[in-house]
């Protein structure tokens, strides 16, 4: 039996703020920041002496993002954030085709195509859903790839993308999956799913912070494209510097052209520990926990939902329907309730850190300003 009151405990940020955000980023907890701050503790008293070490320990956390998606370890690199891995995706499949995406993608997912000159098709959503009928019509004879995000960000509405899986390989679509508002709130499996290449920041729900994300690629890819950079560390034996013969490793980590962001990657690491701890299947048991918790308490106050309530669309976002969402977000945030205006209103998300009191909590401030 998990004890949700420790893991609260593991996130200093609660003892100040109702923190309703992890769509928008999440607050660290300590075994992250720990991870994070060890590597400039070394810095500070051993400089680049522990190069070897963080390597290492590098290589350990891709060990943990690869067992959190079902990959390979080779399959998994790190990325700056999602519209860093996206824009690799995108700049290698540039000549494949014409993408279909979902209408309410956060730019991240369709900027790098269109930066790329790639046509883009957008298909809409019928009373917030994206039917696979409807995903399936959209598809024409240019059709070759069909990107889209695992949970919208500013509806909360979740793909089912084992269908969607089906579906691409029935097509010969490349699937390329934005996994960023499901990574570490909901199991993700890329085998299951069939995705060719699937990209994520740890900003949100795998507790990193900033400037660290991650790409999948699946093995059968690796030596059907070139990367569209190449950097010391992008070669098979990186210690070589060998500057005149072009010997890439042709696997994920290619694209990790020099020295990496360690600090990020080794708090990812501490989170991603975290998580596994729980076991994702109870993490998010813990949101949908929160989230029906949620709809009764804000039925019970005729507080008004816009996101759909059936549960096999659901995440870890709920949409609360408000005219003049910008104001009551600075409200709240002066009552030290962390929220967000997204979609037709405001955006609420919980992750493991929250309670049933941060939710009253944000219904009594909340309810006089709707």
């Amino acid at each position: 039996m998990i004890n949700w009151n420790e893991i609260r405990s593991y996130f200093p940020v609660t003892k100040t703020f109702v923190y309703l955000n992890p769509a928008g980023g999440s607050p660290m907890p300590i075994q992250a920041v720990n991870e994070g701050k060890r590597f400039y503790d070394e810095m500070l008293t051993g400089g680049d002496s522990y190069w070897d070490e963080w390597l290492e320990r590098m290589e350990q956390t891709r060990i943990k993002l690869a067992d959190l998606i079902n990959a390979e370890p080779v399959e998994v690199a790190f990325a700056q954030n999602t519209s860093h891995a996206m824009s690799i995706v995108a700049s290698m499949l540039k000549n494949e085709g014409e993408v279909i995406t979902m209408y309410d993608e956060f730019p991240s997912s369709t900027y790098p195509w269109l930066q790329n000159g790639v046509k883009l098709h957008f298909v809409n959503p019928v009373n917030g859903i994206y039917n696979l009928e409807d995903i399936e019509r959209s598809i024409n004879p240019h059709t070759r790839i069909l990107v889209t995000s695992y949970v919208q960000y500013n509806t909360g509405f979740r793909q089912d993308l084992e269908a969607l899986g089906i579906l691409c390989k029935k097509k010969n679509l490349i699937f390329v999956i934005n996994a960023t508002q499901g990574m570490g709130s909901m199991p993700i499996d890329v085998r299951k799913f069939q995705a060719d290449f699937l990209v994520f920041t740890g900003l949100k729900w795998t507790f990193a912070g900033y400037g660290v994300g991650g790409i999948y690629v699946n093995k059968k890819w690796f030596d059907k494209l070139n990367y569209p950079a190449a950097g010391w560390r992008s070669a098979k034996n990186p210690e070589l510097m060998n500057n005149q013969v072009l010997d890439l490793k042709k696997n994920a980590s290619e694209i990790e052209l020099g020295c990496m962001n360690f600090p990020n990657i080794f708090a990812l690491g501490g989170g991603l520990d975290l998580l596994k701890s729980l076991g994702q299947n109870a993490v998010f048991e813990r949101i949908m926990e929160l989230n029906n918790y949620i709809e009764k308490r804000f039925d019970e106050e005729k507080i008004p939902i816009a996101s759909l309530r059936d549960k096999k669309y659901r995440s870890g976002i709920t949409i609360v329907k408000a005219d003049n969402a910008k104001e009551i977000v600075t409200k709240l945030y002066q009552k030290k309730i962390f929220v967000s205006a997204r979609g037709e209103g405001i955006r609420v998300s919980v992750h493991i850190f929250n309670n049933f009191e941060d939710i009253d909590k944000l219904i009594t401030e909340l309810k006089p300003l709707i």
